[in-house]
C-alpha cells in the first residue's frame, strides 16, 4: 500500500471517530432521552417547537447515519490495521466504544417502545 492512500485511511479513521464521539452519539443520546420525556412533547416542558420537529424529523436519520459511521470505521480498521500492536488495541477501544453506545441508545429507544 501507497504511503498516501495510509494516510488518508488514517485520516478517515480519525475523522468518523471524532464525529461519532463528538458530535453523533451524544446528540443522538439526547434526542433518544427527549423523545422519552412526556414533557418534551406537551407544551408544559418549555421546549421550543422547532426542536420538537428536529428531534421527530432527525431521530432515525441520526442514528442511520451513526451506524454507517460505525460500519466505515470498522471496515477501515479491517482493510488497513495499524502495524502497532498498541495501537490496533485503541483503535479498537474506539470502534468498541462506538458500537457499544450506538447500540445503547437503540437498546433504550426501542425497550421504551415496547
Amino acid at each position: 500500500m501507497r504511503e498516501d492512500q495510509a494516510d488518508v485511511r488514517v485520516l478517515a479513521k480519525l475523522g468518523l471517530s471524532g464525529f461519532a464521539l463528538t458530535v453523533g452519539l451524544p446528540l443522538l443520546g439526547c434526542f433518544a432521552w427527549l423523545r422519552e420525556v412526556p414533557i418534551f412533547w406537551r407544551n408544559e416542558g418549555g421546549y421550543p417547537i422547532w426542536l420538537r420537529e428536529v428531534v421527530l424529523e432527525f431521530y432515525y436519520p441520526l442514528m442511520a447515519l451513526n451506524l454507517l459511521v460505525v460500519l466505515a470505521y470498522g471496515l477501515l480498521l479491517l482493510s488497513s490495521p495499524p502495524q502497532n500492536k498498541r495501537s490496533l488495541g485503541v483503535q479498537f477501544a474506539v470502534l468498541a466504544l462506538m458500537g457499544g453506545g450506538l447500540v445503547a441508545t437503540m437498546l433504550y429507544s426501542f425497550a421504551d417502545n415496547l
